[in-house]
């Protein structure tokens, strides 16, 4: 590996090309692809997942997670420069090595092969030491995520799940984008679960009364801004091994339209980002997943850029507290 930059930034594979944001591949903030063979240098793969037959109303997320390099590479500039927070007063991600590792093969026309693959390059990140970090994909992908957790190298995760819905139907097929929560504690697959950000009209009265009964935390979007972060933390075991799952829709439309159900009343962009800080120092952080991002219905590249800006944060969160759970 390279050593970081004299000014910051995160350290990444040699070859990383200096040059504006429009100019060249666009990988991950630009960075280089790396394979299986050097995925035990990094201390982030960013995995792509571009499935979406799961999804029960507008399709379309299987572009998010090119639609999320291409935004990331706003923040590409002159390869090395360092990615300085003014708000935070440092520069984020310092020494951090990360790279792409591309994207999981998908046939949509054979989805258990397709969830078998998405598991198996999770789980090859995880047995080389490296944090996963995917770009969905519809939420369904959250399940075969977790599934390489069980009985793997890293302990079993509590979730920490960031929607307008709950994702614990009944009503939905099995693999559908609406049941990844309900899989997770059906198959014992997590810890435990806290939900944050839900208001949407889609989550049954049976469901939610049958997801409480199960432990699942169900904090909604106007308790959280009652209550604030604290409501969100008291629930979450201190110093817990963490996955992160982000729908983009816990957004409010107006900052994140480009999703395939979207619903209004949704948290702004600092208030996720300020949450998902808490959290990160809170526990420690084992995985992450952003998923739903649509980019047909989005409008001047909102929600992509959104997403992307918010996956360097949430990173950044995880490394600069030491909490990756290793």
């Amino acid at each position: 590996m390279s050593e970081p930059p004299a000014n910051g930034g995160p350290t990444v594979l040699p070859g990383h090309p200096g040059s504006m944001p429009y100019v060249g591949i666009a990988t991950f903030l630009k960075l280089p692809v790396t394979t299986l063979a050097s995925l035990s240098e990094l201390d982030f793969a960013i995995l792509g997942i571009p499935y979406d037959e799961g999804t029960s109303n507008r399709p379309g997320a299987r572009f998010g997670p090119r639609a999320i390099r291409d935004a990331s590479t706003l923040y590409s500039y002159e390869g090395g420069v360092e990615l300085f927070d003014v708000e935070l007063g440092r520069a984020i991600l310092v020494g951090a090595r990360v790279a792409d590792f591309g994207d999981v093969p998908i046939d949509p026309s054979d989805s258990d092969s397709a969830r078998a693959a998405m598991t198996g390059a999770v789980r090859a990140i995880l047995e080389a030491g490296a944090t996963p970090v995917c770009l969905g994909g519809d939420h369904s992908v959250t399940a075969s995520i977790l599934q390489a957790f069980a009985g793997g190298p890293v302990p079993k995760p509590y979730l920490v799940h960031l929607d307008t819905h709950m994702d614990f139907d009944s009503y939905l097929p099995r693999h559908a984008h609406g049941t990844p929560i309900r899989l997770a504690v059906e198959g014992e697959l997590v810890t435990g679960v806290t939900q944050v950000g839900i208001r949407g009209l889609n989550s049954g009265l049976a469901d939610w009364e049958e997801a409480r009964s199960l432990g699942v935390n169900v904090i909604t979007c106007s308790r959280f801004r009652d209550e604030g972060i604290a409501a969100v933390l008291e629930t979450i075991p201190a110093g817990a091994p963490l996955y992160l799952s982000i729908d983009i829709d816990v957004f409010d439309p107006s900052a994140a339209p480009g999703t395939g159900t979207p619903e209004p009343g949704g948290l702004s962009y600092v208030e996720g980002r300020e949450l998902i800080r808490a959290v990160a120092a809170h526990g420690r952080v084992q995985g992450i997943d952003l998923v739903e991002v649509s980019p047909q219905y989005d409008h001047a590249q909102l929600t992509s850029t959104l997403a992307a800006r918010l996956l360097l944060d949430t990173m950044d969160a995880a490394w600069s507290q030491g909490t990756r759970g290793r």
